[in-house]
Formats: C-alpha cells, structure tokens, sequence
C-alpha cells in the first residue's frame, strides 16, 4: 500500500469529524438571531445565510466582498493601526497558510479530477501543479513555508519572549504554538528528506531552503525513500489532526473572527454605495 493510500485513508474520516464539529459550531450560532428570521428554526436561520451568502457572491456585490476579505481578512487594516509586530505575525502566517493552502488545492484538483478524470496530464500548465519540484509550483511552495516559518517565529517571540503585560497565554495558546510548530517542523523535515530520496523533481535546487538543508544531511546512511514516505504520511495525518480540533480551538476563535469582520466591512461597503434591501445579519 503506498504512503498516499495510507494518507487518504486517515485523511478522509478525520475530514468528516472536522465537518461534524464545524456542523456543531454553526448550530450554536444559528440559537443567535438572524435578520428576517427572529423565530425562525435553525435550518430556516441557515437557508437565510447560505442565501444571503450566495446573493453575495453571484451578484454585482462581489467585488465589495472581495475587497473587504482583503482588507480586513488578509491585510487586516484594524491590526495594521493597531500594533506593526502584530500584524506582521498576522500578515506573514496568513499569506503562508493561504499560499500553500492554494497551492494544495489546486494540485489535488489538476491531478485527482483533471489528470486521472479527463486525462489531460499532457498539458503543461496542468501537470505542472503536480510534478514534484516544478519551477514555478516548486518555488511557490517554498515561499508559503518560509512566510509560514517566519511568521510564526514572529508569533513565538512577541508571545513568549517580549510578551505584553496584557497578553494573556492560556492552555489553547500553548496548544495553538505547539500544533503550528510541528506542522511546519515536518513539513520541512519532509521536504528535506524527500529531496535526498528518489522522488524529485526537474528542479529541485528551486527550494531554497528546503534543498540547501538536504545536502547537509545527505551523506547520512539512510533509506530516504523509506523515510519520505514515513514523514510524507506523518506530516499529512498530524495536519489533519489539528483540523479536526479546530472547531474546539483558539483557531476557530481566529477564523470566526475574520469572518465577522468580513461581514462588518461588506455591509458597511454595502451601505456606503447606497444600500441594498434584504440583507440578512446574525447577531449573538
């Protein structure tokens, strides 16, 4: 059995917990009232939002919502006036997670529909997102880790070493430093490895950190195939494990947050252009 199968394997029910627990979340924030819906039931309550939302997205509204994701998801302009370090922790992991998180998806979509589907492996701006070491996809990744990295470098050092007096760290914060960590740390480690192994691909010297680390250690005695796929599976399942324990985490708290001040700045946009009639709100 290959370390992919392996993976997909674990991968999949842990995904299926995560959505149980999410489902769990969303049904404690559908008891809040929703515009339109005072009384209304739960499933009312989300078939209202799940409108709303799509009215949203396939309307001449979209740009705004686009803009206010930027704003105040991405760049988060409330932190930036707030405190420089802090946003640059913010900025740096966020741009990180959402480059690799792109990065993932996009490859899964291209090999497991595009490839495999409609077999249209022979195109290059499709095989491309799958091929190990790709210059462009390659170069890509390597820079999503590093902000990642570097980021989260920021984090620990503003958290633990130059902390606040109002800075508050409880038990989810170590949790939240420690899952953030060994995500990174094997996913490094698993680069490294793969690069001594034999599956690589036309250009591996485009990781810039990953490939310069791997020819410190290249002369160990090792089976690097047999670790690469060792760390391949580990990397993989530990993620998906701290997926899963998002909605019970201090990383549900960030997610909810830059949704609500999404949905803050999209109907302010809304209403500094002139409005728009049935808008659908929640309200704790």
């Amino acid at each position: 059995m290959s370390a992919e199968t392996i993976f997909w394997i674990v991968h999949l029910p842990l995904m299926l917990l995560f959505l149980v627990g999410m489902g769990g979340v969303v049904g404690v924030w559908l008891q809040g009232r929703v515009e339109g819906q005072p009384e209304g039931s739960a499933g009312r309550k989300a078939r209202a939002l799940a409108g709303a939302a799509l009215s949203a997205i396939f309307s001449r509204r979209f740009p705004l919502l686009v803009k206010a994701f930027v704003t105040e998801a991405w760049f988060n302009r409330r932190l930036w006036r707030a405190s420089r370090w802090r946003w640059l922790n913010h900025f740096l992991l966020l741009s990180g997670f959402m480059l690799l998180m792109t990065l993932s998806g996009v490859a899964a979509l291209s090999e497991k529909v595009l490839y495999h589907v409609f077999h249209l492996g022979h195109v290059p701006w499709i095989s491309m997102w799958y091929t190990a070491d790709h210059p462009v996809t390659g170069l890509l990744n390597e820079i999503g880790g590093t902000l990642m990295t570097v980021g989260f470098l920021f984090f620990v050092v503003r958290r633990y070493l130059f902390r606040p007096n109002q800075l508050r760290t409880g038990p989810m914060d170590h949790w939240m430093v420690v899952a953030l960590g060994l995500i990174l740390f094997s996913g490094w480690a698993a680069e490294v490895i793969r690069l001594n192994s034999s599956d690589i691909g036309p250009a591996p010297h485009i990781a810039f950190i990953g490939y310069p680390l791997s020819r410190l250690v290249a002369g160990l005695p090792l089976d690097w195939d047999r670790w690469a796929a060792i760390l391949y599976v580990g990397h993989g399942v530990f993620t998906s494990l701290v997926i899963v324990t998002i909605p019970f985490s201090k990383f549900m708290h960030v997610i909810a947050g830059g949704l609500l001040a999404v949905a803050d700045q999209y109907q302010a946009e809304i209403a500094h252009v002139g409005g728009e009639k049935g808008a659908v709100h929640v309200h704790a």
